[in-house]
C-alpha cells in the first residue's frame, strides 16, 4: 500500500490559488470539472492539496478558467519550483524536521520577513554561537555536531540578506530577550552588536519593544510573517511550539496577526532608539 501523500505548506498555497481561479471564472467545483472531463473529487484534492499538483493540471485549469498566460505561467512554475529540493534537504531531518524544511522553502522565495519572537533573536538574525547556545539546553539533548550543523543553516539563511535580491527583514524584540544572557556575556553582547550591524543595512530593522510598558498586542505569542512579490500568495504566518510548528494560511487568520505585527511596532521604540538602547545593553555585557 503506498505512503499517504502528505503536501508541504507549498502545494497548499498553490492549491488555494487554483481554487481562487475557479471561484474568480464562477464556476462550481462539477461544472469545473465537466469542462475538463475530470471528476469532481479529483478538482476538490488538487484544491485541498490531497494528493499531487501537476504542472499539466495547473496548465489546463488555467485555461480553462481563462487565467491570463503571465498569471497562469507563473502558478506553473510555482509548481514546478515545489517539487524540487534545495540546500537545506542536505542537512535531513536529524537537523531539520519536515516543518522546519517547509519554512526555509518559503523564506528562499519570500521578499520579506515580519518577526516578533518574544524571548530571542530570530532565528536569521542569529550569530552562530548564539544559536548553539540556543540548542543546548533543549530536549531531547543533541549533539554538538548537530548544533553545529543547525547553526550552519542559520548562516546559509542569513546569506539572503546580502544577496543580488535580498530579503527584507522587519524583527520587533522584547527588550527582556536581550539581557538574558544566552551562552554568557560575551555570546549575548556579540549578538547584539551583529543586531546594531544587520540593522545598518536597508533590508533590515530591528526594534525593540521596552519593558515595563505593561501589556502590549499579542502578548504571550510569537510569530513570523512571510510576504512574496507574487501579488497571487498571500502571506504565510510561521509558528512554533514546543512540540511542532503551525502554519496560518486563511487570509482572515493572517489579517490578524499582520494587524498585531503593526500594532507592535507603534509600541516599539523607533530605530534611532532601539540601536540606542541595543548598544546600551551590549556595553553592559562587555563591562
Amino acid at each position: 500500500m503506498p505512503d499517504e501523500f502528505k503536501a508541504n505548506v507549498r502545494l497548499r498555497r498553490i492549491g488555494r490559488e487554483l481554487r481562487k481561479w475557479r471561484t474568480r471564472a464562477g464556476h462550481k467545483n462539477a461544472e469545473a470539472a465537466k469542462l475538463l472531463k475530470w471528476s469532481p473529487a479529483k478538482i476538490s484534492k488538487i484544491e485541498n492539496a490531497a494528493q499531487p499538483i501537476q504542472g499539466v493540471d495547473v496548465i489546463a485549469l488555467g485555461l480553462v478558467y481563462d487565467i491570463p498566460e503571465d498569471e497562469r505561467n507563473a502558478l506553473f512554475q510555482a509548481t514546478l519550483n515545489a517539487k524540487e529540493t534545495g540546500w537545506w534537504h542536505d542537512y535531513g531531518t536529524d537537523v531539520l524536521f519536515s516543518a522546519a524544511q517547509d519554512f526555509i522553502e518559503l523564506e528562499s522565495e519570500a521578499t520579506t520577513e515580519r518577526a516578533f519572537i518574544a524571548d530571542l533573536v530570530p532565528g536569521i538574525l542569529q550569530t552562530e554561537d548564539y544559536a548553539v547556545a540556543l540548542a543546548a539546553p533543549g530536549l531531547p539533548r543533541t549533539d554538538l555536531r548537530t548544533m553545529k550543523r543547525r547553526a550552519e543553516v542559520r548562516a546559509l539563511r542569513q546569506s539572503r540578506l546580502t544577496s543580488d535580491n535580498p530579503l527584507r527583514v522587519d524583527a520587533i524584540i522584547w527588550e527582556p530577550a536581550l539581557r538574558q544572557a544566552v551562552g554568557g556575556a560575551a555570546v549575548t553582547s556579540e549578538q547584539i552588536r551583529r543586531l546594531i550591524e544587520l540593522t545598518g543595512h536597508e533590508n533590515v530593522d530591528v526594534r525593540v519593544l521596552p519593558a515595563g510598558s505593561g501589556a502590549y498586542p499579542g502578548m504571550g505569542c510569537s510569530f513570523t510573517i512571510l510576504g512574496f512579490a507574487e501579488t497571487h500568495f498571500d502571506d504565510v504566518v510561521y509558528v512554533d511550539t514546543l512540540s511542532k510548528s503551525l502554519y496560518v494560511e486563511e487570509s482572515d487568520e493572517v489579517e490578524l496577526y499582520t494587524m498585531t505585527f503593526g500594532a507592535l511596532l507603534e509600541s516599539a521604540l523607533d530605530q534611532e532608539r532601539s540601536v540606542t538602547l541595543m548598544e546600551a545593553i551590549a556595553d553592559g555585557f562587555s563591562n
